[in-house]
């Protein structure tokens, strides 16, 4: 089994607006997610209030920071887990299916909000994301791995989205 993570927890304040309202990019991420063979797509939408906002299933973040709360939602899940951030506008079916690890993106950063966990064990329970995944190998994502944070950055990738 495996479950597709969609992290849609708040607004951005760099972006000026919700990023995981751009687009309906949680539907269209949820549905690559099964496309690459996810048989369960949860979206942690950060607090009770933001679950009307969706219509795939939605939890709670449980803890003080991201990852403790993925951290604890992870650990509870058997079969491996594809994460997926609401601002990765370019990712789709392809991505899921070859990312094997944390991808990177075309500048060659690593995106963890995007990794494919196949061993839960390697993930480490800490407050920050990078320390959490930092036993987890690296891929090559591309483009594609990209997230988006600011609506100049947004611009640049418009050509790319269909």
């Amino acid at each position: 089994m495996q479950t597709g993570i969609i992290l849609a927890g708040g607004e951005s304040s760099r972006m000026g607006h919700d990023k995981s309202l751009i687009n309906s990019n949680v539907s269209r991420l949820a549905n690559e997610l099964k496309i690459a063979g996810c048989t369960r797509v949860v979206v942690m939408c950060g607090s009770a209030e933001r679950m009307a906002l969706f219509d795939e299933e939605c939890i709670i973040d449980s803890k003080e920071s991201l990852a403790e709360s993925l951290f604890d939602f992870i650990t509870e899940l058997s079969g491996s887990v594809q994460l997926a951030p609401c601002d990765a506008y370019l990712a789709d079916a392809e991505l899921f299916s070859n990312t094997n690890g944390v991808p990177t993106d075309d500048f060659g950063k690593r995106q963890p909000l995007l990794a494919k966990i196949e061993d839960l064990g390697q993930l480490r329970n800490s407050k920050k994301i990078s320390e959490m995944f930092q036993d987890i190998q690296s891929c090559d994502g591309g483009i594609k791995a990209r997230n988006i944070n600011t609506p100049e950055e947004f611009k640049e990738i418009l050509s790319y989205l269909n």
